[in-house]
């Protein structure tokens, strides 16, 4: 009898544990984009060493997981550093600052890429009177989309057509041959681009000096960086891009403990992480730190300073 009681109280304990977890919400990016698995990974971190600790990762877009950290309606999510420094100043396309938001880590770089299956196209000035895909308005990518053909003085009205569809249709859309380009921004190597380049030619669109120059003037958080000629298979050589951060972003009042052990699995797991997500692979423990242009969480602020002390 004695042992039995002892095989029910710690029953009982143990499911108490269970219903005291914490359960947060984790926006993240649409499946077939690298948010999305690392935002997959990043759960598995967390609850692996925190058995108080329970993540639902749900699909999402960079101004998208913005509004519903700073809503309340999410409490951590994956953003781009562009965009948090827009929300919180105001700027468009916020329209008004969103209170709440604070920087949990810094992942990786995220580049610009245009890529295109009609070889008659070298520049995004080319894709006048051609067929585009983008992600859904209210992506950072679709923001983006607009920004870098007006900087060749091209806008939507100018293209045959526009497709607003999530990462995986615009393969098929691709591959299918419903498009002559799609328009991303992740990490590099990028799985749509190796998707579709696995079964049609395709090529990566340049940004120039001039380009860049333009994009600077709206975002000073813009950064050049070049695609090797290796990132890709079939590419005729290094392409001129542009890049910015991709961080996890908290709502502000998540407690401090939570943000600081969410974000101590991110920096003891990091290893793991980069081998589930390659765009992480080359993201140092130092550089998960970085300042990134808005106010660091209490939590993830103490974890770093622990670690900047050993």
């Amino acid at each position: 009898m004695k042992k039995t009681l002892t095989a029910v109280s710690c029953a009982i304990v143990m499911i108490a544990g269970a219903a005291q977890a914490e359960s947060l919400v984790f926006v993240t990016g649409s499946p077939g984009g690298s948010w999305y698995p690392t935002g997959g990974a990043i759960k598995s971190a967390v609850e692996d060493l925190n058995d108080d600790i329970q993540i639902q990762v749900r699909p999402g877009g960079g101004l998208a997981n913005i509004k519903a950290i700073s809503m309340g309606q999410a409490q951590i999510g994956i953003s781009n550093t562009i965009s948090s420094v827009d929300a919180l100043a105001g700027r468009e396309p916020f329209g008004e600052p969103m209170n709440g938001i604070c920087n949990v880590a810094y992942l990786y770089p995220q580049v610009i890429q245009g890529a295109v299956v009609d070889l008659d196209i070298h520049s995004f000035a080319d894709m006048k009177g051609k067929r585009l895909a983008v992600t859904p308005r209210g992506n950072t990518a679709e923001q983006l989309a607009r920004l870098v053909l007006s900087t060749v003085d091209v806008t939507y009205d100018d293209l045959d057509q526009v497709n607003f569809a999530s990462m995986s249709d615009q393969v098929n859309m691709m591959k299918d041959g419903q498009v002559d380009g799609f328009f991303q921004a992740t990490g590099i190597p990028a799985g749509v681009v190796m998707d579709v380049g696995a079964s049609r030619d395709l090529r990566l669109l340049p940004i120039s000096d001039e380009m860049f120059a333009k994009m600077k003037e709206v975002n000073a958080g813009f950064t050049q960086i070049t695609i090797p000629a290796d990132a890709y298979p079939g590419m005729e050589g290094p392409v001129q891009s542009v890049s910015f951060g991709t961080h996890v972003i908290a709502n502000c009042n998540v407690s401090e403990e939570t943000i600081y052990e969410v974000t101590k699995s991110i920096y003891e797991r990091l290893g793991d992480l980069g081998i589930a997500v390659a765009a992480i692979k080359n993201t140092t423990p130092e550089a998960l730190g970085q300042d990134v242009g808005i106010p660091q969480h209490p939590g993830s602020a103490r974890l770093f300073a622990e670690v900047a002390q050993k």
